[in-house]
């Protein structure tokens, strides 16, 4: 598992004379007795999320120690973000399994809560069954659209909780936005930035602090989850029709020209069928255009010192297999394929820079 043996490198502080103590003491909130005293002093300071350890010893030393861990998460999204089928179940809901929020001990999704949890329990709120109506705020069919209310509502939830403030906000929309009857019927990409452009405004006001983290997930490959199941009958013929991503589901024998050409999404062969190219473009349409929305206006925000701990998280290179496909829609995420989001989403964060798993 991840995160359970992150080691951040603690950059230290030495003054070898008195006089400057006096002057930087007093800005960190030490007062001139505890100075006296040589004492052992712990600060901790919540908005930055900062960990002083002031030790005083004879040398003066001071070391202050910065946490690798935000205050709490938070989740937008949609029926990925609610877990939706991952027990197998069509049409269940399932928050403790969650690749971002999850919580749930005992099963294979060691969440990105769970590894924030693990690295600095003392730093961090994590979430828990108790908590997870404030922190989880996906819900499931969101679009874009949905970015605004849903942003808004964490900055309500984390209000009314005792940090007082979001430390962290993850983000995985826009595959409701990319799954529809039509290649046509995508969401137009100017209203698509648009709706995106509205919701990074709401993480960027002071409803939220300046020191967010936020985590801008791309839209999975989603061509790898027709794939992994396009050879179960079951799934093909009587579930497949009735999930809302025709433009990907639909005639969903394979009908590419040979297997390489299956496996290479990124190409049209000749002799591609009409449905294997129709799913090719779909793919094409997610990696050329709905993506690059999500990365690049990103970047313009923080370009404009805006949203300056947002990170843009690359997952579309995620190949799920059938494992990672519950077998009950036979289209979301099982938990096997949370947690594959959940190493892929940690590993590309930088959060995993000191993982030694991440990084060997």
């Amino acid at each position: 598992m991840f995160g359970n043996n992150i080691k951040t490198p603690v950059p230290t502080l030495r003054f070898a004379f008195y006089p400057v103590l006096l002057v930087l003491l007093p800005l960190l909130g030490v007062s001139g007795n505890a100075l006296a005293a040589k004492g052992d002093l712990w600060a901790q300071t919540t908005t930055a999320q900062m960990r002083a350890e002031l030790i005083f010893r004879d040398s003066f030393e001071i070391v202050v120690t910065e946490s690798f861990v935000p205050m709490n998460q938070f989740n937008i999204g949609d029926s990925i973000g609610e877990g939706e089928a991952a027990d197998d179940t069509i049409g269940s809901t399932n928050h403790q399994t969650v690749w971002s929020t999850g919580y749930a001990g005992g099963d294979s999704v060691d969440a990105i809560n769970e590894r924030f949890e693990a690295t600095d329990s003392a730093a961090y709120t994590e979430n828990n069954a108790s908590r997870d109506d404030a922190f989880n705020q996906a819900i499931s069919g969101s679009v874009m659209a949905d970015f605004v209310p849903q942003a808004q509502a964490v900055a309500n939830a984390a209000s009314s909780l005792p940090d007082g403030s979001a430390g962290m906000v993850t983000v995985l929309l826009g595959n409701n936005d990319v799954c529809a009857d039509t290649l046509d019927e995508m969401t137009d990409p100017g209203l698509f930035e648009s709706q995106y452009r509205a919701g990074l405004d709401v993480l960027a006001s002071p409803a939220f602090n300046d020191m967010v983290d936020v985590h801008i997930s791309s839209i999975p490959d989603i061509y790898w989850l027709w794939n992994a199941k396009r050879d179960n009958f079951l799934c093909r013929t009587f579930i497949w029709p009735f999930v809302p991503c025709q433009n990907l589901l639909a005639n969903a024998a394979d009908d590419c020209a040979s297997s390489a050409s299956r496996e290479d999404p990124d190409t049209v062969y000749a002799g591609d069928g009409p449905n294997c190219q129709r799913r090719k473009t779909f793919h094409a349409e997610i990696r050329d255009t709905y993506n690059p929305i999500l990365r690049d206006v990103l970047a313009e925000y923080q370009a404009n010192n805006q949203l300056l701990n947002a990170e843009y998280v690359d997952v579309f290179d995620v190949r799920f297999d059938s494992s990672h496909v519950n077998s009950g829609d036979c289209f979301h995420p099982s938990e096997a394929g949370h947690e594959l989001l959940a190493e892929k989403g940690w590993c590309s964060s930088k959060w995993s820079a000191a993982d030694q798993v991440c990084n060997p």
